[in-house]
């Protein structure tokens, strides 16, 4: 799947995860295989994240990130989630 990070664009993204976390708040974790070099610079705990897909806009802020030469970046945020049926 592709989408749009904080404006850059990513694809290969293989993977999204929503959890609610024990502080009742909830977690949306997702994995992009490439290494797009002005990802790392917007890359901050607690900075603002805006992630559009087709299918969704999700809004938050960075709780967590990783990144492995193996699998690319695990991003997580701590969100607010709207889809793109909601009005």
């Amino acid at each position: 799947m592709n989408g749009n990070f904080n404006g850059i664009r990513l694809r290969n993204i293989t993977s999204r995860e929503i959890t609610e976390s024990g502080r009742g708040t909830t977690l949306y974790t997702f994995r992009v295989t490439e290494f797009p070099d002005d990802l790392e610079p917007v890359l901050g705990l607690g900075r603002p994240a805006l992630l559009i897909l087709s299918s969704e806009t999700v809004e938050g802020t960075i709780a967590n990130y990783s990144a492995n030469i193996e699998s690319g970046y695990e991003i997580t945020m701590e969100i607010g989630l709207k889809t793109s049926n909601e009005a």
